[in-house]
Order: structure tokens, then sequence, then C-alpha cells
């Protein structure tokens, strides 16, 4: 059953990791403008705070109800647990916009704590390679990362390094710079948090990195 909620009293949940670009929010806030009518959220009791619901799908709805000015959202109340939720906020909210690696590594990290990785496998979008993957990085504390070196002066030579990936090899690469350069915006992009994984790498790994004379010479 549909209902209409306070906006006021509506709260977005902390684990979402899905956002929408400004072009597809953009879109989305012209289409409710036009037609004033949009797919009703999905909302429950918040688990926390007295007479307030808490989103499980329809973030991206919220925000833009919010900017239109309305006093009231559509909404339609689940009676579901805080697993539940994640498991919804984990499959529902992909079906538009994109994920913010990091939060998404921190939501399946949580679902881990209840779920094995066979079961979410299962369950979600995600190889269980991936999920595994997902969930180390959940587990990396880049604050506590040994820091990366002084960048060289200004003028120091640059190099193009150049090299060929498998795509599922591509992805996890893609999503270690991601993590970096979200937990991290003041790096100058992802060349740098390259260099910061590749230098934290080599400083948690000088007791037992051994360099073998028999390996062949890196390319010129």
């Amino acid at each position: 059953m549909v209902t209409e909620v306070e906006i006021s009293h509506i709260l977005p949940h902390p684990e979402n990791s899905n956002r929408m670009d400004m072009k597809t929010l953009s879109k989305l806030r012209r289409h409710i403008e036009a037609a004033g009518r949009y797919e009703p959220l999905i909302v429950r009791q918040h688990p926390a705070e007295k007479d307030k619901f808490q989103v499980i799908n329809g973030h991206n709805r919220l925000q833009v109800l919010r900017a239109l000015g309305h006093a009231k959202a559509r909404c339609v109340i689940w009676e579901v647990d805080d697993d539940q939720t994640r498991l919804y906020l984990a499959t529902l909210n992909r079906l538009s916009g994109e994920d913010i690696p990091e939060r998404r590594a921190l939501l399946i990290g949580n679902l881990l704590e209840r779920f094995e990785v066979d079961d979410l496998a299962g369950l979600l979008p995600e190889s269980k390679e991936q999920i595994a993957e997902l969930k180390r990085f959940a587990q990396i504390d880049l604050d506590e990362l040994v820091p990366q070196t002084p960048a060289e002066p200004a003028g120091a030579p640059q190099v193009i390094l150049e090299f060929f990936l498998d795509r599922d090899d591509a992805e996890q690469v893609n999503l270690a710079l991601d993590v970096i350069t979200h937990r991290h915006p003041e790096m100058g992009g992802r060349s740098e948090a390259l260099v910061h994984l590749a230098h934290s790498y080599l400083c948690a790994n000088q007791a037992s990195l051994v360099i073998s004379p028999d390996l062949p010479p890196s390319p010129a």
C-alpha cells in the first residue's frame, strides 16, 4: 500500500552505495517536474530514530523531491530487518545509477558478517571472486598505510607505462584505484593512486621481498 510520508521524516540509509551522475539525475528531475509522477520510495521504520523512516530503495528520487520542494513523498513501507535491508540495498539500488566502490565494499563487508560468500554470490550480481575482493578492500584501512614518497619536483621527466590485462584483472585494478582516490581526494588522480598502491605494497613486504638475479630485466 502506498502511503504519503513527510519528507522531513525520511532519512537515507548510511550504507547506500548507489549514486546517479548529474546528467541522469537532471533527467529524473525533469520527468518528475513534468509528469508529477514517480515510482514510490521503499522505506522501513527507522531502527534508531522514533517516527522516522529509512530509505531502502529510492535515494535518488528522494534527493530530487527535496530539491523540488516537495513536502511529502509517496512510499511503500516494508517490515524488514537490518540484514534484509542490506540485501535490498545491494540489489534494488543497482537497477539505476552507479556504485561508489568504497561504499559498495563496506556494504558487502557488513553482509559477510551474516552470510557466506557462496550465499551472497547467489543473491547479488557479483561473482564469488568479486565478493571476496570487495571483502578484502572493506578490511583495508588506507589511512594506516605508509604514506607515499614525496612527488618529484616540477619539471621532472614523466614515464608512460603500458600493459594489458584481461577483463577480470582490469576490474580489480580499477576497483583498487577507485577506492584509493575516493578515500584520498587530495591525490592528483589515478596515476598517483597507482604509485600509492605500489609504494604501500613494497613497504608492507619489505622484509620478505627478494628480487632474484635470475629474473629477466624489465623492458626498456
